[in-house]
């Protein structure tokens, strides 16, 4: 793996039940300038894996680092103190607020400093042009993949260093869902630091810097997108088909 991650996450174990652990040894680095997908099927802990390094739910073994410091005991609302920003599966923003206001929000560091959020407003309407004509729309009103849109210009308001993004085209169209996915791939391009979540195997594939393939709370494999040698139906087979 890479030495330069943003994020590192050692042999975790975590579970909502006592005695009941969802994750079993997990470990995953998300670094700077790369999108890293975790792959597999519906109840694996992919989503949970996310969670917990939000610090939504607590390890009961294992390290978790961001730029180097140990996170064992901070908080989900610090973590944009460190860089690192969650978009969950169902979109979180504020439905009878404008979005315009939504994005506003979202640059709550900024409070008070009006210049400051006005560039970072104006700057998430050139990324997304659609929230440009739609500023002073409730944002409950927008289309699914518009809110999708919605939710990660908004967290783009931060100006993070990592996000942590679960299912990000889940049941949007298609025409969407491609520019979210570009969006995604910008972002790492930028400097950005992606670890994703994704069902859409073959578009996570396609973006995908480095892969992890999860089945049963555990890592089955992992590695480049070259070393998968691009086969999206071999890389299914590994989890429809492994032991354990």
């Amino acid at each position: 793996m890479a030495t330069t991650a943003w994020l590192t996450a050692r042999n975790v174990v975590a579970g909502y039940l006592p005695g009941i652990d969802i994750l079993r040894g997990v470990s995953v680095e998300a670094t700077r300038g790369e999108v890293r997908c975790v792959l597999g099927p519906n109840g694996t802990g992919k989503s949970t894996l996310l969670k917990v390094l939000f610090g939504l739910l607590p390890t009961r073994d294992g390290e978790i680092r961001v730029d180097g410091q140990p996170l064992r005991s901070i908080r989900a609302h610090e973590m944009r103190r460190y860089g690192v920003v969650y978009l969950p599966q169902r979109p979180s923003i504020f439905p009878y607020l404008s979005v315009d206001v939504n994005l506003r929000l979202g640059a709550w560091r900024y409070r008070g400093e009006r210049g400051r959020v006005d560039e970072l407003v104006g700057r998430a309407c050139e990324q997304f042009p659609m929230l440009r004509d739609r500023r002073r729309q409730s944002a409950g009103t927008l289309s699914g993949g518009q809110q999708r849109q919605l939710e990660i210009a908004r967290s783009l308001m931060h100006e993070p260093a990592l996000l942590l993004i679960d299912e990000p085209t889940a049941g949007v169209e298609p025409r969407v869902a491609a520019v979210i996915y570009q969006t995604i791939k910008d972002l790492a391009a930028q400097g950005k630091a992606v670890l994703l979540v994704d069902q859409n195997i073959k578009r996570a594939f396609e973006i995908a810097d480095y892969i992890y393939v999860m089945r049963t709370g555990t890592m089955l494999s992992e590695g480049s997108r070259e070393g998968f040698g691009g086969d999206v139906e071999a890389l299914v087979s590994r989890w429809l088909y492994a032991s354990g």
